[in-house]
Order: structure tokens, then sequence, then C-alpha cells
């Protein structure tokens, strides 16, 4: 195997593991960014609090008619227990007993209005707990299969790299440093191929002494243009 092939052979299994690395890279990121699901707990959360204050309202609601139930029963046991009562006292417990009455309405109202609210808050209490489930399981799923894929990928980055430690031994360590050097200056692109008598990777066109030179020459040929190690097969 010639150096220049050697080199783009060395291209070919990087390009590879560039394209592993990134993808395991974007499947570590997925698996680490839980900002969707930890979003949806702050929303049960929320209406799970607001479920236990609406509850809470009602509770009292309750109480407060209850606790009117008795006031009321307590002034008529007074008005109607055959004691004896001035026509004025009489006048006063039955007024007494109808602003009660009164008052009881408006309890009540909010009980009925408490009662609307605790249904309300329940009903988006059960929809947001439904939805943090589905959340948990899809994120279970997502996971399961991007930690299948993470090992596959795991596995062919290993084999990538015996590959090319198998490749790169040969090369000499000049040859070796200057491919490193303009894969990190020429976006990790270090050999262009020849094709149609042009720099497969800028495009200049090349002489036919430099192409039969690529393609022949035991040295390292570079593009005129933009540097990179020529490859003619």
């Amino acid at each position: 195997m010639s150096q220049t092939l050697s080199l783009y052979r060395l291209q070919q299994i990087d390009t590879q593991i560039d394209r592993l690395q990134a993808r395991l890279q974007a499947i570590q990121k997925n698996l680490d960014d839980d900002t969707e699901l930890r979003q949806i707990i702050e929303q049960y959360n929320a209406a799970e609090l607001r479920c236990h204050s609406a509850e809470s309202a009602l509770s009292q609601a309750e109480g407060d008619v209850q606790s009117q139930f008795i006031k009321i029963e307590q002034t008529q046991s007074s008005l109607y227990g055959g004691k004896s009562h001035s026509p004025k006292e009489l006048q006063d417990l039955q007024n007494d007993v109808a602003a009660l009455k009164r008052y009881l309405a408006v309890l009540e109202d909010r009980q009925l209005e408490a009662m609307q609210e605790s249904e309300t808050a329940e009903a988006e209490r059960q929809l947001a707990h439904t939805k943090l489930e589905d959340a948990r399981s899809d994120r279970t799923e997502q996971s399961k299969g991007l930690f299948q894929e993470q090992a596959t990928l795991k596995n062919d980055l290993e084999r990538f790299f015996v590959e090319r430690n198998a490749v790169a031994g040969p090369i000499p360590a000049a040859d070796l440093g200057l491919y490193d050097q303009l894969r990190l200056q020429r976006r990790g692109v270090a050999v262009a191929v020849i094709g149609d008598k042009s720099c497969g990777a800028c495009g200049s066109t090349l002489s036919l002494a430099q192409i039969q030179s690529a393609r022949s020459s035991g040295q390292t040929i570079l593009c005129p243009s933009c540097g990179r190690i020529l490859y003619g097969s």
C-alpha cells in the first residue's frame, strides 16, 4: 500500500470515527437533558398544589356552613324553647334568625363555588398526572433505544480505532504529523482525491505533471492551492 493510499485510507477511517463520536456526543446530550420531563413534573406539582388548596378551601366552606346551621338551630331553640320572652326579645330573636339564614345562603354559595373549584382542580391534576406518566414512559423508551444505540456505536468506534492503529502504524511520523496538521486546518479533510484533472477538495485545476506525480511518485504531493495531500487512484 502506497504512502498516499495509506493516508487516504486513514482519512476514511478518521471520518467514520468523527461521525461516530459526534453521534455519541449527541446521544449523551440527549440522555443528560431532562428539561422537558422536569417541566412536566413542575406542572404536575403546581396542579397538585392547586388541588390541595382547593380541597382545603372546600373543607373550610363546608365547616362554615355547618357552623352556621348550628347557630341557626341554637337561635331557633331559644326562640321556640318555651321560655318567657318580652315582645322586643322575641322580635330580636326573629331578626337574628333571619339574618343568620341570609348569611347561610351566602356561605352555601361559597361552598358551591369551592366545590366547583375543587372538581376543576382535581380534573386538572388527573390530566397532569396522566401527562407525567406518559412523559416518563416515553423517556424510558427513548433512553432504552439510545442506550442500545450507544453500546453499538461504542463497539464500532473501538473497531475503527483498532483499524486506525493498523493503518497508521507503518506511516512515517513526518507524514502523520502533516496529515494531523492538515486535518485541523482543513476541517477534517487532509487528503483530496484527484478528479477530472482537479483537486477534489478545492476544485483547483492540476497540471498533468502534478497528477502524474500524485499517482506514481512515492512522495507526498500537495495541492498548490489548498495545500491538501493529493491522492490519485
